[in-house]
């Protein structure tokens, strides 16, 4: 029989997995698959299980929220490329920016279909540092609010519990100096708001890019800067932006996209990895592997 390794979170999203357990697995028995469940233990317990165990199964499905799958895809990566098997994925937390890049249905059981037999498509991983993520590496505000905001919140609120720790901070946003140099000749310095580097078409479920221009596998990263708003007709000109998606003539939001990136700060700057705490950096290069992984897609 074919092999699939079950990889869940059973805290995610408000122990939303536990409930979907039974669904899923019977789909995986109606589709062939000789099952092994494993729940996840604590942070970094998906990475060390693929990383161990993958290249026995023909499937590896993880079920959890972004974190989660962060961390099985950290764990296919230590894995030979041919040796690395199809990643289906069952979001159940609280945000899941990147299952909206795969055209997932709604229902457990078609979820649990498409992750052991949808359309595979291959996608690119960025790389930061010494560490990989799947749609997004940023820094400044906001960037710290899912791994920040406490677990019962998330469980009780849900997305909410996002957005009211956000905006919190509205009233006393930081400034961060940074220096951004790309392969594509961008060269740019000042005082940021915000910035990133993706390969997703939403962030935190506020922030959207237009999905024609987002392709997972085009090598490429789709990068985003805004500048400290120093008057309130600025901080209009932000909102204007990211609501339109459309870049303003003033320059306080910039797009760019690139192949690799090099910020500098003159102080550590905390960045974020897929929601989760990324490190802190002074010097740091992102850059993108191409087409590293493949993932099963709805049509």
């Amino acid at each position: 029989m074919k092999q699939l390794l079950f990889v869940y979170n059973p805290t995610a999203g408000r122990q939303r997995a536990r409930t979907m357990l039974s669904e899923i697995l019977t789909v995986f028995a109606q589709e062939g698959y000789e099952i092994t469940v494993r729940p996840t233990l604590g942070p970094g317990d998906a990475t060390q299980v693929v990383a161990d165990t993958a290249q026995k199964f023909d499937r590896v499905v993880c079920c959890g929220g972004d974190g989660t799958l962060n961390e099985t895809v950290r764990g296919l990566l230590t894995l030979p490329q041919e040796g690395r098997p199809i990643l289906g994925y069952i979001p159940a937390g609280t945000t899941n920016d990147f299952s909206r890049n795969i055209n997932l249905p709604r229902s457990t059981q078609a979820l649990a279909r498409v992750a052991c037999g949808g359309v595979p498509r291959a996608i690119d991983i960025g790389q930061l540092s010494d560490r990989q993520f799947l749609y997004i590496a940023a820094f400044g505000l906001f960037t710290d609010v899912s791994y920040s905001t406490p677990q019962a919140s998330k469980n009780l609120l849900g997305h909410l519990a996002y957005v009211l720790e956000g905006a919190g901070r509205l009233m006393n946003f930081p400034s961060y100096p940074v220096k951004v140099t790309t392969d594509r000749g961008l060269e740019m310095e000042g005082e940021f708001l915000y910035g990133m580097v993706s390969n997703t078409v939403s962030i935190g479920g506020l922030v959207n890019l237009p999905r024609e221009l987002v392709r997972l596998d085009d090598g490429q990263f789709e990068g985003l800067l805004i500048r400290s708003p120093r008057t309130a007709k600025d901080w209009q000109s932000i909102l204007t932006a990211l609501t339109t998606q459309k870049l303003p003539e003033d320059g306080s939001v910039v797009g760019f996209t690139c192949t690799q990136a090099h910020f500098t700060s003159p102080k550590p700057l905390a960045w974020t990895v897929d929601g989760e705490f990324g490190g802190e950096y002074t010097e740091l290069d992102i850059s993108n592997r191409s087409r590293a992984l493949i993932i099963a897609c709805g049509n």
